[in-house]
């Protein structure tokens, strides 16, 4: 088994090469998801200080898109799947959003 992956362009820094995952139980990825998100959230309110009008919006849409991408370069077939789930997702959530139009 595989135990590497490839980050986006964007994400690698020095880095050329495959990068290698940690195995984690479920209780360590939960505690790291929950971290992600509040790193992301401390992240926000750094630069709403700066006058950002929407800084959870774009660290969180710029996250989701470096994962996908993640995901798409490793397993596009899983990326196709992530995708499509997320976009259910959304539809879901957010069925009277301001965005929608009379199409949908």
């Amino acid at each position: 088994m595989n135990d590497s992956f490839l980050l986006p362009v964007a994400l690698r820094g020095h880095e050329r090469g495959p990068v290698d995952a940690n195995r984690q139980d479920e209780a360590q990825f939960l505690g790291k998801q929950v971290e992600l998100i509040r790193l992301l959230l401390h992240r926000a309110h750094s630069l709403r200080g700066f006058g950002r009008e929407t800084p959870a919006a774009d660290l969180f849409v710029a996250c989701i898109v470096n994962l996908l991408e993640a995901l798409e370069l490793n397993s596009p077939d899983e990326a196709g799947i992530g995708i499509a789930r997320l976009q259910q997702i959304i539809d879901l959530i957010f069925t009277d959003g301001p965005w929608r139009t009379a199409s949908g």
